[in-house]
This record gives structure tokens, sequence and C-alpha cells, in this order.
């Protein structure tokens, strides 16, 4: 999947309306490619790092 997208924004406003847009045209399912190819980037080994579960008790009083 090739992604490639050259955009000139003068603002924060005006760049997220453009991606808001941008995203509404999309179909579901290039929306979840892209998330797909995002993930992959992220984790390389296709494994998520599971959370770590922290129990902590709080005396009150």
């Amino acid at each position: 999947m090739k992604l490639q997208r050259t955009l000139t924004f003068t603002s924060h406003v005006q760049a997220a309306r453009e991606d808001r847009l941008a995203n509404w045209v999309k179909t579901p399912q290039e929306r979840l490619a892209e998330l797909e190819f995002l993930r992959r980037q992220r984790y390389s080994n296709g494994v998520a790092p599971r959370l770590q579960r922290v129990i902590e008790f709080v005396k009150r009083g």
C-alpha cells in the first residue's frame, strides 16, 4: 500500500478539518487498510505489547 499526499496548511484548525474531510471520503475498507498499515509500522512483529495490570491499595483516613 502506497500513501502519498502533499498538503499545505496555514493553521492547525485548517489541517484538522482537511484530515476529517479526507477520511469521510474514504470507504470503511480504505480506513481499515490505513489503520492496519499504521499498526504494522508500529508493531513490526505483528503483536502489540500487553498492558500491565497494577493494583494499588490506598489507605484512607
